[in-house]
């Protein structure tokens, strides 16, 4: 047991002033508002706006960007950690978010599209992993931090749903990019006037308190090697390549396959984005309450069992219905706070980045297979329900077999 002298020696750690936190929250709903846009009416647009767009090259551009972009999501996280530094890093992100979404404007052939995405997501990819970093270095229950930050991201998330929804037939695409990227810019805006950087620091006390030296007495963190943070990472990944290669295809599934409409399109994202709110409030706070591992295995449940439902349903109205039950926040949720829990806060953005980079590796091949499900083998997107199927269900079973408890308990 650590001695109490020891414990008031240490630094407590600085509490983030509430502009802070709100000028991140802010910002990010604001990112996240342009994302919806780019994400519930991307494929569609290419399918239905650039002739000659092959459902493989829809998968790519879903892709392929993602992928290259793991490259720099480490790197960022690395560089972060190094130089301690934050803010720069999610400004960085959101720039180049911005600067897509204007030359979306006057691109006219897909594969250029293709290029410029690529571009923006290997520099946008520092954006929300840092965000993640920079609230749990002065959170205490970390997994309420992450949380809140997923339900601001929800909120916007449900803004641009609704907008894009509703003014797609009235501005078109082009007019939805310029919304976008006009967001991007003034979330850059509030970040800059309302946050600073969080003075370095050492971990907080609930960490120094489970790091006592006997040899018989090793620390939570200890006793719970990093491979854990892997095969969580891991089965995030799993898990998002089969949620991926049918959910970047949505917006064709509801308009083209059951014939639903884009406002209808935008009323699912919208909603779904909305519920998704108090999903991850509530999933941060029964992660911080009940553990990490229960929660990330919750979601993938759900989420099998969801989509062997939807794989039945053919009218549009109970598919918009039903879309708006978001189940995934609790794997993200939880996952991010497994994370802090098994690192130092000098390492936290490479941790931060390792669970991103799995989604974002999930988020990359997903619709690339799903592309190739429905160019080559099966021509209906009930095919790649299929598939998201047999994918959650095997990132249940990794996590439920190999994957212990993470959270450390603190002294009472």
């Amino acid at each position: 047991m650590v001695a109490l002298e020891h414990l008031r020696n240490e630094a407590s750690p600085p509490r983030l002033p509430r502009h802070y936190i709100w000028g991140i929250l802010i910002g990010f709903s604001l990112f996240h508002l342009a994302q919806s846009i780019f994400w519930q009416f991307g494929s569609y647009y290419l399918f239905a706006g650039i002739p000659g767009t092959t459902f493989l090259l829809i998968g790519l551009v879903g892709g392929l960007p993602v992928l290259i972009g793991l490259v720099g999501v480490y790197l960022w996280g690395t560089l972060s950690d190094k130089w301690h530094r934050r803010i720069p890093f999610i400004i960085f992100g959101f720039l180049a978010q911005a600067i897509s979404f204007f030359l979306y404007i006057f691109i006219q052939d897909s594969l250029t599209f293709l290029l410029v995405t690529c571009v923006a997501f290997f520099f946008s990819l520092a954006a929300v992993p840092m965000a993640n970093a920079y609230l749990t270095e002065a959170k205490t229950f970390k997994g309420g931090a992450v949380g809140l930050l997923l339900a601001t991201g929800s909120l916007g998330w449900a803004i641009g749903a609704f907008t894009g929804g509703f003014l797609f037939n009235i501005v078109g695409m082009p007019g939805l990019f310029l919304i976008g990227g006009a967001s991007y810019l003034i979330g850059i805006v509030f970040i800059l006037l309302m946050t600073r950087e969080v003075p370095k620091k050492i971990d907080n006390p609930g960490d120094v308190i489970e790091k006592p030296e006997t040899k018989t007495g090793l620390s939570q963190r200890k006793r719970i090697p990093i491979h854990t943070l892997l095969i969580i990472a891991t089965a995030v990944a799993i898990g998002a390549i089969g949620v991926n290669a049918f959910s970047f295809f949505f917006g064709v599934y509801l308009i083209q396959e059951i014939s639903g409409t884009a406002e209808m399109l935008g009323i699912a994202n919208g909603f779904a984005a909305l519920t998704g709110l108090a999903f991850t409030l509530a999933a941060g706070y029964g992660s911080d309450r009940y553990g990490r591992r229960p929660i990330i295995l919750l979601g993938f449940a759900a989420y099998t069992i969801f989509m062997i439902v939807y794989i039945f349903v053919v009218n549009p109205w109970i598919a918009t219905s039903l879309w708006i039950i978001p189940l995934y926040p609790l794997v993200y949720t939880a996952s991010y706070a497994a994370a802090a829990d098994l690192s130092k806060v000098t390492r936290r953005g490479r941790a931060m980045s390792t669970i991103a980079t799995a989604n974002s590796l999930g988020s990359g091949i997903g619709p690339i297979i799903g592309g190739a499900l429905i160019q080559f083998l099966i021509p209906t997107l009930r095919g790649n329900m299929l598939f998201t199927i047999v994918f959650n269900a095997l990132a249940f079973i990794l996590v439920l077999f190999l994957v212990p408890e993470t959270l450390r308990q603190r002294k009472q």
